[in-house]
């Protein structure tokens, strides 16, 4: 089979003079039939998510599912490294973020930056597929 994966993406903006729009579409081999994803509860301890079955991660998408006020919490995604979270995007209230194509042996990792006098952690909805 070839083509397995599909993805699309769209971004644009009106206000007041500016518009732009950004989209683009792709089709993409899969070797193995293998995926991951749900909802990770993010605290403000870095942790990793776990890929599961999916030994060469491909794509991922993630969405917040924060209700605070936006601006006040967000969740760090990024490599990390047994030590440090290297981040390289942040979810806010109701982020979408995705589809991305993941570096190959990345450990994902998550960490939550919370609003002031927010006890709860961040819930996070993922998805991974495998290459």
């Amino acid at each position: 089979m070839a083509d397995e994966i599909r993805v699309s993406f769209a971004m644009s903006v009106q206000n007041g003079n500016l518009a732009e729009t950004f989209s683009g579409s792709g089709s993409f081999d899969q070797a193995s039939a293998v995926s991951v994803g749900g909802v990770v509860e993010v605290g403000t301890a870095t942790e990793t998510i776990s890929l599961g079955n999916v030994s060469t991660a491909g794509f991922a998408a993630f969405r917040s599912l924060s209700t605070a006020t936006a601006g006040t919490a967000y969740v760090a995604i990024g490599h990390y490294d047994g030590t440090n979270l290297q981040e390289f995007a942040q979810l806010q209230n109701n982020d979408v973020i995705g589809p991305v194509r993941l570096a190959p042996g990345i450990t994902l990792g998550v960490a939550a930056y919370t609003a002031t006098g927010q006890t709860n952690d961040i819930g996070v909805q993922y998805l991974v597929l495998g290459e």
